[in-house]
C-alpha cells in the first residue's frame, strides 16, 4: 500500500503543480498582453490627437482662404462699379493731348499740300520714264557716243 500512496502523491503533486504553473505563467503572459494593449491604446490616442491637429490646421487654412476670396471678390466688385461709373466719360486716349494736336496739324498740312497740287503733276509720267536720260544711263550713253566717234 505504500506504493499506492506514493503513486497517489505523485499524481496529486502533478495536478497541483499543473495548476500552480498555469496560474503563475499565465499571470506573466497576461501582463505582457496588457502592456501591449496599453501601448496600442497610447499609440491610438496619439494618432487621434495628430489627426485632430491636422484637421484644425486644415480648417484654419480654409477659413483664411475664404477670407482672401471674399476680399478679392469685394475688390473686383468695387473695380467693376468704378468702371461702370466712369463709363459715361470719354475713354482714355491712346496718345497724349500734345501728340493728338500734332497729328491734327500734320493732317491739316497734308490736306493743304494734296489740295494744292495740280492735275498736271498727276498727268506727268514718273521720272523713270521721262525723255531725259539721267543717272547711270546718261553716263553710259555719253561714253558710247564718245567711243563711237573716236573709232570712226
Amino acid at each position: 500500500m505504500s506504493w499506492i500512496i506514493g503513486v497517489l502523491l505523485v499524481i496529486a503533486g502533478a495536478i497541483l503543480g499543473f495548476f500552480v504553473a498555469k496560474f503563475w505563467l499565465s499571470g506573466g503572459t497576461s501582463g505582457d498582453l496588457e502592456s501591449q494593449v496599453e501601448q496600442s491604446q497610447k499609440q491610438l490616442a496619439d494618432y487621434k490627437r495628430e489627426v485632430a491637429e491636422h484637421f484644425a490646421t486644415a480648417n484654419a487654412l480654409v477659413e483664411q482662404l475664404a477670407d482672401t476670396q471674399d476680399k478679392l471678390h469685394n475688390y473686383l466688385q468695387q473695380s467693376a462699379d468704378l468702371l461702370q461709373q466712369n463709363g459715361g466719360q470719354d475713354d482714355l486716349p491712346f496718345f497724349s493731348e500734345d501728340t493728338l494736336r500734332q497729328l491734327r496739324v500734320a493732317n491739316t498740312v497734308n490736306k493743304d499740300y494734296r489740295s494744292g497740287q495740280t492735275d498736271d503733276a498727276s498727268q506727268q509720267a514718273p521720272r523713270d520714264y521721262t525723255e531725259q536720260r539721267s543717272g547711270l544711263f546718261e553716263s553710259n550713253k555719253g561714253r558710247d557716243e564718245d567711243n563711237s566717234s573716236k573709232t570712226s
